[in-house]
């Protein structure tokens, strides 16, 4: 039986401990787990003789590994384990826009695109621009006029749920215009769109991202403050001077900045222990690799209380934050 990439590398992940499997899942795309779990149910019930050739081919040597007896199942639990439920269910979720008609706005000028999306209502536009990645997106509104754009981007921020099949897009050379229609079943997705719209803004270049949210502010004082606050994540500290990490590291206790660092990338992790003195750094690295598992949830509280902290300090001129797409010099 021949089988395709998508099906061996299922049979891998069937042959490893729930542990390393969601491992492995939490570093994949939610595109190619999306197939990875098509590869399970379509050729389900897999036979174990499948397995060895395609740990043979991945140079891995498995002896006698059981695989679940209910695989499909299987794959949608460590999804979980490895991102989460919300996450999850928006893995084996079907896109709300065509992945064909993604393609088509992919590969559209943003001003053509931009241009199109004009014509459609703005709710209907808005719920479109929020299906792209976050620098096509980007691109899309700043081909817009000043207005447009800021409308959006407010319609953005405020969706919370997409109706499944509530957004249909027009497959032929984008001659025709987007189209909405509510769906029947009234079912929906998560969505965070103050998330997304922070991440097109951080897109844009300096002087455009300011210009919008100026003219945001004028509409919404109070959601401009919101979205400055998305903008600015944990790993954008590593860009603080090294004088302004000893001072931000100064105000954090060690037991906060651990469960912080928690998930952070070995190079994030050295960003903020190069800002303390070796001995306490040495320390640390210790207490990282005996710190049992904590919740995702607690880990982000401790980065949100840290950039909080950040910012209060950044407020009170004790320290210098990086600004938007700027590097510190």
């Amino acid at each position: 039986m021949n089988l395709t990439g998508a099906q061996k590398a299922a049979l891998v992940i069937l042959g490893l401990s729930e542990d390393v499997a969601a491992l492995v899942l939490r570093q994949m795309e939610e595109d190619d787990l999306r197939l990875l779990a098509q590869a399970v149910e379509k050729y389900e019930p897999l036979n174990a003789d499948l397995l060895e050739p395609a740990l043979e081919e991945f140079e891995r040597e498995l002896a006698g590994p059981v695989l679940p007896h209910a695989s499909s199942d299987y794959v949608r639990k460590l999804t979980i384990q490895a991102l989460g439920p919300d996450r999850a269910s928006r893995v084996f979720s079907p896109p709300v826009i065509p992945p064909a008609a993604i393609e088509r706005l992919r590969a559209a000028r943003p001003q053509v695109l931009a241009d199109m999306l004009r014509e459609e209502h703005p709710q209907v536009a808005a719920a479109v621009v929020s299906q792209l990645p976050p620098d096509r997106a980007a691109e899309v509104l700043l081909a817009m006029p000043d207005e447009d754009r800021v409308d959006a981007l407010r319609r953005i921020t405020s969706i919370e749920e997409i109706p499944e099949r509530a957004v249909a897009i027009a497959s032929e050379a984008l001659a025709e215009s987007l189209a909405a229609a509510t769906s029947d079943d009234g079912e929906g997705r998560e969505f965070d769109g103050l998330a997304f719209a922070a991440s097109v803004i951080n897109q844009m270049p300096a002087e455009d991202s300011d210009r919008t949210l100026e003219r945001l502010e004028e509409l919404d004082a109070d959601l401009v403050p919101k979205i400055r606050e998305a903008m600015f994540t944990f790993e954008d500290l590593s860009r603080l001077d090294k004088r302004s990490l000893q001072a931000l590291m100064r105000e954090v206790s060690s037991e906060q900045m651990l469960i912080a660092l928690k998930t952070a990338s070995d190079e994030l992790r050295e960003v903020f222990l190069g800002a303390v003195s070796k001995r306490a750094a040495e320390s640390m690295r210790e207490d990282l690799e005996l710190m049992p598992p904590k919740r995702l949830s607690e880990v982000e509280a401790a980065q949100r209380q840290i950039i909080d902290t950040a910012m209060q300090l950044a407020a009170d001129g004790k320290i210098s934050m990086p600004g938007n797409g700027e590097e510190m010099v």
